[in-house]
């Protein structure tokens, strides 16, 4: 049943990849900070917009960079630029702190306070 054809499926699967005159090429740098910059204005200008329309920076950057992208390949970069911005910050999704240290002192486990320190793999080693 997922599989049935519909006019919505067709012009998904022509915009996003059988359009001869999409680029497929990974965006290059300039591509990428563009976007970045793009998004940003887009912010500043509808800050009450809950959402950002990529479909609109398609044909800014067709007309700067001369190259046709889908508003998927858009999209799908936008979006793992922010799952990136959201790892690389100490605390995940739920706000909990997710950088945790660990202590090595395993003096606390009692079935390894005394072992042989020629069994130690230190002393192995040297």
């Amino acid at each position: 049943m997922g599989n049935k054809i519909n006019p919505k499926r067709i012009y998904q699967r022509w915009t996003n990849n059988l359009n001869p005159n999409l680029c497929h090429d990974s965006f290059n740098d300039n591509e990428k900070s563009f976007i970045n910059e793009w998004v940003e204005e887009y912010k500043i200008r509808n800050p009450s917009s809950r959402s950002i329309s990529l479909k609109e920076i398609i044909p800014v950057m067709k007309e700067k960079f001369g190259k046709l992208r889908s508003e998927n390949k858009v999209k799908n970069f936008w979006h793992a630029q922010q799952r990136k911005k959201g790892r690389n910050t100490s605390q995940g999704p739920s706000g909990i702190n997710h950088d945790i240290s660990y202590s090595h002192d395993i003096s606390y486990f009692p079935q390894y306070n005394n072992r042989d320190p020629k069994m130690e793999i230190s002393h192995l080693i040297n």
